[in-house]
């Protein structure tokens, strides 16, 4: 069975890089489905609950590196995701589930290793199961 993961990507720095690059046609791209987002700042920890939600085995979220956002919407990012991942083993899920990837335009070649990594590592995990509150 593949990994399905969510991966969230910054419209002003991972997207363009990856829109130009082959890297969309590899097959590891191919169990994943893609986000972008206008800001990663703007991946609400509600959209990262909700992936687990739907089956996603992980979530990765790549934003602008820390001295390249002009909307700090990377920093909202990165207190997000240290707050999600103290917040996932509540919910039954290893917080490795959850990863924040600083990635700039040129780096296609540093997206493509972190998303293989990232899909080989929640692989391991396995899929995950969380109850979907009523209401």
């Amino acid at each position: 069975m593949n990994p399905k993961a969510v991966i969230f990507y910054c419209n002003w720095s991972t997207y363009p890089g990856l829109h130009l690059s082959r890297m969309a046609e590899e097959p590891v791209l191919s169990d994943h489905k893609m986000l972008v987002s206008m800001c990663s700042g703007r991946v609400s920890p509600e959209l990262v609950l909700e992936a687990f939600q739907n089956g996603a085995w992980g979530v990765l979220i790549s934003a602008c590196p820390v001295d390249k956002c002009e909307h700090d919407g990377n920093y909202k990012t990165w207190a997000r995701v240290v707050l999600l991942k103290s917040m996932l083993p509540q919910l039954g899920l290893e917080a490795q589930r959850l990863k924040l990837e600083w990635v700039d335009k040129g780096e296609s070649d540093k997206l493509n290793g972190a998303i293989k990594s990232f899909m080989d590592e929640i692989k391991n995990l396995g899929p995950v199961s969380i109850p979907v509150a009523a209401g």
